[in-house]
């Protein structure tokens, strides 16, 4: 059985196929596509988003979308959606190469040592020393609680309180960065064997702690704008004993997407149906540009949601500081976290602690906000007038967005390619279990600032995607 947007863009593919539509033509609207095969929006657009993606059409602001040329419809070998069926599965080796280079958000790690320090990381490592100096006694020789420090968590539960939950301090449990928090809500909702959905494309850190841990994957299609179709969510539910959920809300990696406020009700309504655990990762919320959070999963299905988050990506990738809260499993958490890592510094949950209650947090997240929106911006510049031919997505929020090319470009070969010129890519085989899919993809940051050698080093990328689809070099 195929997902709905399936259907439909096999449909309207049959019909390019068969004339109906001729090359030029304007297809029925997005209105007109909802009413007729009763869908949701979010289902239709992720429908003619595959069929765009795959050269068929192509979208013409405030008109529509066109079918293109024949000659111009690119013949794609390779699978463009997920296998609609759980699955074990081994990570490649590229995503350890990724990271050993820390380059997962830098195209260009090298010029790395150049980019300006955030003012707030100062302030971060004078409020952390100055917990240090200030510390009584020997308890530099004492364990923290394993839940952490009260403080800290009381100031986490009063944020997301703002955010529209109703979290209190003895819900949360500090841990050593997301993905610790992402493997003790696993730990704390499945067992080996079990079938856990998660987006796709997805987050290849989620993907490698579900092979750690024999939990069988379940990839569920998601469109680059709004994210996760709750109709797909539910037409699997339907199909498999899916355990778990695991996905980003607002701002994904590595498409950038946000699910919208509807969709995130209707997903926890859904929750509450099929008993689902959702696993939420909360680690972009903060990076909104319109300076608007969405609700969290939590503040609608807090008996079946699992928060996580941490200040890696919000301040700094070099601080291992996270929590995750979920009412219905805080009595497991603190013991999971003991097993795990014993317990968290005391002083950096106390330096963290005071920098947050002091403002500096909020004023950090203020400048990095506009900071970040000005880099997507020239992200977004270059790729009109360098990646004229490619499709991608322009977040509101988050690190990255996602870029499709010519199905005939490989980037695991361009991966290759442009390492050895010291150019380092995320290939879209990172982000799913699947070999095959999303091998004409990639995920592109906009977390580093657009110096002249990041911008050549774009510019030198698309040289190399040309002579890899000509076959001026081999992709060997």
């Amino acid at each position: 059985m195929s997902f709905r947007y399936q259907q439909l863009a096999n449909t309207l593919l049959n019909d390019i196929h068969q004339g109906r539509w001729q090359a030029g033509d304007m297809l029925p609207s997005v209105r007109q596509l909802m009413q007729h095969w009763q869908l949701s929006r979010a289902t239709v657009l992720h429908a003619l988003s595959e069929l765009e993606l795959q050269g068929y059409i192509h979208a013409q602001p405030r008109r529509g979308y066109f079918v293109n040329a024949r000659d111009s419809q690119a013949h794609n070998n390779t699978q463009q959606t997920p296998e609609a069926a759980p699955r074990l599965f081994s990570i490649n080796d590229v995503v350890h190469d990724v990271m050993l280079k820390g380059a997962a958000f830098d195209l260009l790690p090298s010029e790395s040592r150049f980019d300006a320090k955030p003012p707030a990381l100062e302030l971060l490592h004078r409020a952390i020393s100055r917990v240090m100096r200030h510390g009584k006694g020997a308890q530099h020789q004492h364990y923290e609680e394993p839940a952490g420090l009260l403080e800290l968590r009381e100031t986490l539960a009063s944020r997301l309180r703002q955010q529209g939950t109703n979290t209190v301090a003895s819900d949360i449990t500090v841990t050593q960065g997301c993905q610790h928090a992402l493997l003790l809500a696993l730990k704390s909702c499945t067992q080996a064997g079990d079938v856990v959905a998660v987006e796709s494309p997805g987050y290849f850190g989620t993907l490698q702690l579900l092979q750690e841990l024999g939990l069988q994957v379940l990839e569920l299609p998601c469109h680059p704008i709004t994210g996760l179709a709750v109709a797909e969510v539910a037409d699997a539910l339907t199909r498999w004993p899916i355990k778990a959920l695991v996905l980003t809300p607002s701002f994904a990696t590595p498409t950038g997407a946000l699910m919208p406020l509807e969709a995130r009700q209707q997903l926890a309504q859904l929750a509450k149906q099929h008993q689902l655990t959702l696993i939420e990762d909360h680690i972009y919320a903060e990076l909104a540009f319109n300076g608007e959070t969405l609700p969290p999963m939590l503040a609608f299905a807090p008996q079946h949601t699992l928060l996580c988050g941490s200040f890696s990506k919000s301040l700094s990738r070099d601080l291992r500081l996270g929590y995750i809260t979920g009412p219905a499993f805080s009595k497991r958490l603190p013991h999971l976290k003991q097993i795990t890592s014993l317990a968290s510094s005391r002083f950096i949950e106390q330096g963290v602690d005071d920098f947050i209650r002091r403002g500096d947090y909020d004023r950090h997240l203020r400048r990095e906000i506009q900071t970040l929106r000005v880099q997507r911006n020239a992200l977004v510049e270059l790729l009109q007038r360098t990646f004229e031919d490619g499709q991608y997505s322009i977040p509101e929020g988050g690190l990255c967005l996602w870029l499709s090319l010519n199905p005939h470009v490989d980037t695991l070969a361009l991966y290759q390619q442009a390492r050895r010129e010291g150019i380092v890519i995320t290939p879209g085989t990172m982000f799913t279990s699947q070999p095959g899919l999303y091998r004409h993809c990639l995920r592109l940051s906009f977390a580093h600032p657009w110096s002249a050698p990041r911008r050549q080093a774009l510019i030198r990328l698309k040289t190399l995607c040309q002579q890899l689809s000509s076959g001026e070099i081999s992709e060997i």
